[in-house]
């Protein structure tokens, strides 16, 4: 399907959500900020179940703004997209005037009535967002496979962009954005069977970067030096199906979901698995800090690996699938979005009307993690998308659709953790189009 620009501001989007209070940047959730959405048009979420898609409406990318009188507004652009795989298939630059969309399945034809009918994808589009009320799409690249998760290194002069179902790690010059002809590399790793590679994170210092391996259950380091990534120390394995990662900040950790579950959705009920929220503490240092033998240790020589990675911390973060979460600016909480079983069809046994989110604390010293709470969410279908405003008082959250199958939403939660009550909804919920599944901010 062309792309092209398509400006739109819905009547109904004028929810205000004014606070009482003198602040506006601490009462008003997203105050100075904008949210960047993207919306699958062709899926439902019982499709994950049934196979079968909705009836069809474009891919979008949706810029959702406060207006001068405070009330939202929405403007969007058409730009391929899918729901079906991690909620990584797009990146902003750090200004926030250009965001990048993976295709990772092509948009299906008219008459197409089932997912499998659809074809892999094979586009990467550059999305200028200057202009808050007409996102315009401004560069289409065609890739070589299928293409999914997408990051910005730190110097903004590069983009690394994942192949999972070839196993390979394109990086993309980036200038004047724009982005060049990509170099392609394999993941240069042995023995690994399955090289599904559904996330790359780069590491804060850009010298560094983060994979992870679904199928095959590990976290994967790298070094970039002279224009390719290597392998960094031994990758880490964890329980089954690794996705979403994200550093903290000053790179000491890196941290991952993990859904721990193996074989089809389809012959699984809510009940069946616990996500977990894994930490790993990163070792940039490749000199041995090992004595050269321990007390436990049977063999004649033993030889400290010079790179060791360690788990320091894997934890629960819900009963379900938490494919996302959001970790506060201060670095001291994770928030597991699980979406439980609310995209099931609601004859199903399994089926949840409410999706959860679950509250861990974080050590930013140490990286342990603890669980603290959990709060249900009525009405909230198929969440994928989670983010905290910039002071870390709101979080917003994405509803793939109603519970009827219309519409989508974001909703709006107020956070105090201090409270025995952490999440608290505020204001009404910002009407989006159905199949809403990805957010980001991106501070005015």
């Amino acid at each position: 399907m062309p792309l092209h620009p398509a400006r739109a501001f819905l009547a109904g989007l004028s929810a205000s959500l004014i606070v009482p209070g003198t602040s506006l940047a601490q009462d008003i959730p997203f105050a100075d900020s904008d949210l960047i959405a993207l919306s699958d048009g062709a899926m439902l979420a019982t499709g994950y179940i049934d196979g079968l898609l909705g009836p069809l409406t474009p891919d979008l990318l949706s810029i959702v703004s406060r207006s001068d009188e405070n009330t939202w507004t929405r403007a969007d652009v058409e730009a391929s997209n899918s729901v079906a795989t991690w909620p990584n298939v797009m990146a902003v630059v750090q200004d926030g005037s250009v965001a990048i969309v993976s295709e990772p399945f092509a948009q299906p034809d008219e008459k197409a009535l089932e997912f499998s009918e659809i074809e892999q994808g094979s586009t990467l589009s550059l999305v200028d967002l200057s202009d808050s009320t007409a996102p315009v799409v401004r560069q289409t690249v065609t890739t070589s496979s299928a293409p999914a998760a997408i990051d910005i290194h730190p110097s903004g002069e590069l983009v690394a962009v994942t192949f999972p179902f070839n196993g390979e790690i394109g990086l993309y010059p980036f200038d004047d954005g724009q982005l060049g002809e990509p170099t392609m590399q394999p993941l240069g790793l042995e023995g690994v069977s399955n090289t599904f590679v559904p996330e790359i994170k780069w590491h804060p210092s850009g010298d560094f970067a983060a994979i992870t391996l679904g199928g095959a259950n590990q976290v994967v380091f790298y070094r970039y030096a002279d224009g390719i990534l290597e392998p960094w120390g031994e990758p880490i394995t964890t329980a089954p199906l690794p996705g979403r990662g994200q550093w903290t900040k000053d790179g000491a950790y890196f941290l991952t979901t993990v859904i721990n579950i193996t074989g089809d959705l389809a012959q699984l009920s809510y009940g069946q698995n616990t996500s977990l929220l894994t930490v790993i503490a990163f070792d940039d240092d490749d000199e041995p800090n090992s004595p050269p033998r321990r007390a436990n240790d049977r063999s004649t020589t033993y030889e400290s690996a010079p790179v060791q990675h360690a788990v320091v911390a894997s934890v629960p973060s819900g009963m379900g699938y938490v494919e996302n979460f959001a970790v506060s600016p201060d670095e001291r909480y994770v928030v597991g979005l699980n979406m439980v079983a609310s995209w099931l069809p609601r004859d199903d046994p399994g089926h949840t009307d409410y999706s959860e989110l679950t509250l861990l604390t974080l050590d930013p010293e140490t990286g342990l993690a603890e669980y603290r709470s959990t709060t249900r969410m009525p009405g909230v279908v198929l969440p994928q998308g989670i983010v905290f405003d910039r002071e870390g008082r709101h979080i917003a959250v994405t509803s793939y659709q109603d519970v009827d199958g219309g519409p989508g939403h974001l909703a709006l939660w107020a956070f105090d953790p201090e409270s025995s009550t952490p999440f608290i909804s505020v204001g009404e919920p910002i009407g989006m189009p159905r199949g809403v599944h990805f957010l980001q901010r991106v501070d005015q």
